[in-house]
């Protein structure tokens, strides 16, 4: 029971990732607050949670919204008495190029992806200070660690997480809290639009971008994140963590840069 006692918030925690370490958190004894725009599907999620013995509520939030943040905070504050751990995880994904790109587009995904983050920090520390400490996890990815074709909001907002990290790490350390990114590969999660369990391509052309031939599983992610938020990586701060199967450090044996599989999934993350 990594987390007995604790009590943790997820943004974006509706589906995919999020929904995975919602779950895994409540197994290991936190209360859970599950917030995403999409509230119907945050109240199936801690549905979900009760229904297996564990304690969430769900809550609608627009990450974009500082009023939102601040709501979200209070409730978790009002039903639970205080905020341990979050786990900043809301993104999305659009086709975006530099010369040719919509502009709209990339106010969009940074606003989400990256000002969300900032949201989400600022709401959430002053509450992770007043219990005593704890950890706040945002969601980079491995775009946050190297460049590519097609998504310039979604590798420029991601490789800003990374930075953010650091900052909140250097600014929160002294009060005890800790705070680290997790940079995941290809996840098959929705996503991946089209592709989300699609095996002709999550066991094809999205498995081949990683050494080991194969995408990753929510609960893959979700289980580090855990630790991450546990006081098993107590001193562990300022960080950002790929979990990716080895695709940012490794090229597969073999093989090339695998360019028509990096189109594969700028092609899939633009139809999310």
């Amino acid at each position: 029971m990594l987390l007995e006692g604790k009590t943790a918030i997820v943004t974006g925690g509706a589906s995919g990732i999020g929904r995975a370490t919602a779950r895994v958190f409540a197994r290991e004894g936190a209360r859970v607050c599950v917030a995403d725009l999409n509230g119907e599907a945050a109240e199936s999620v801690a549905k979900e949670i009760a229904s297996a013995g564990g304690d969430a509520f769900a809550l609608r939030v627009d990450v974009t919204s500082e009023a939102d943040n601040a709501r979200m905070v209070a409730e978790a504050q009002r039903r639970f008495a205080r905020v341990d751990t979050a786990f900043l995880n809301a993104g999305i994904a659009l086709q975006s190029t530099i010369v040719d790109g919509d502009l709209a587009a990339w106010h969009r995904v940074v606003a989400v992806n990256l000002t969300g983050v900032y949201l989400g920090m600022r709401a959430v520390a002053p509450a992770i200070v007043a219990s005593g400490g704890g950890a706040i996890v945002a969601t980079a990815s491995v775009a946050g660690l190297r460049g590519g074709i097609g998504m310039a909001s979604y590798y420029a907002s991601k490789h800003g997480v990374t930075g953010l990290v650091k900052a909140c790490a250097a600014e929160l350390a002294p009060s005890r809290v800790r705070v680290n990114a997790i940079c995941p590969g290809v996840i098959d999660t929705p996503i991946l639009g089209a592709n989300h369990a699609n095996t002709t391509a999550t066991e094809g052309v999205l498995a081949n971008m990683h050494p080991l031939r194969r995408v990753g599983q929510p609960e893959e992610v979700a289980d580090f994140v855990c630790f991450l938020a546990s006081d098993r990586a107590r001193f562990i701060t300022a960080q950002a963590y790929a979990i990716d199967g080895g695709m940012s450090q490794v090229m597969p044996e073999g093989e090339a840069f695998p360019v028509g599989a990096h189109m594969a999934l700028t092609d899939s993350l633009s139809k999310a």
